[in-house]
């Protein structure tokens, strides 16, 4: 099978000052266990067949190693890692990101979890969720900055602009799933755009605004 490299997207973001995998910013790695988890679910062959594809030795053994759930990784990884299992699925990144948060949302928030979702009022729902979203961040802040009837707003802070797209899908689904389990009818989220906030480590940083809507 060919190798591919995603040319568009750098290992290590365009004017960083660290090397791959060394970055600030970090993940718990329950990501990457369910990265494992959903191409072993998805794709013939697994993980070893996405891996097949990488032509990048770093991202290979990056990937390959053993991720316990709470312990910290480097998130930086994740925007080319994206692009790689986009193509092993012959899809493109943004349809990629979309089928996989949707796959994620389903599991992280079934079972016992979704079971105390269905009891709990939908606005506590909503107001809850930023916050529970940026655990699994160790450089992500949230705040509430409107809480009325059947409407929130919220900001998320400190996030490096190639973790954006992701971020946004991830918040867009994940608040539609957990919404719609409490008892939302519909559930609507506007996309305004990200604001500056600076940089750090040389890769530029952004808040990302949260409006959601429900009845």
């Amino acid at each position: 099978m060919t190798k591919l490299r995603p040319a568009s997207v750098p290992s290590v973001p365009v004017g960083a000052n660290f090397r791959f995998g060394e970055s600030p910013f970090h993940v718990k790695g329950v990501l990457y266990q369910g990265t494992h988890a959903f191409f072993n679910d998805n794709l013939k062959g697994g993980m070893e067949t996405l891996i097949s594809e990488i032509d990048d030795q770093q991202l290979c053994d990056f990937i390959r190693q053993p991720f316990l759930a709470s312990a910290w990784y480097d998130v930086m990884p994740a925007p080319v890692l994206i692009a790689y299992e986009a193509h092993a699925l012959r899809m493109t990144i943004e349809e990629y990101l979309h089928h996989r948060t949707r796959y994620q949302a389903k599991r992280d928030l079934g079972g016992v979890y979704g079971a105390v979702l269905r009891v709990a009022p939908v606005a506590v729902v909503a107001a809850r969720l930023p916050g529970v979203m940026v655990r699994m961040f160790d450089f992500v802040q949230s705040e509430i900055t409107r809480n009325e009837h059947q409407a929130l707003d919220a900001m998320m802070h400190g996030i490096p602009l190639p973790l954006e797209p992701w971020l946004r899908v991830s918040v867009q689904i994940y608040s539609d799933t957990a919404l719609k389990l409490a008892g939302a009818r519909t559930v609507e989220m506007e996309r305004p755009h990200a604001v500056s906030e600076g940089e750090r480590a040389g890769v530029r940083l952004v808040g990302l605004p949260i409006k959601l809507r429900w009845s």
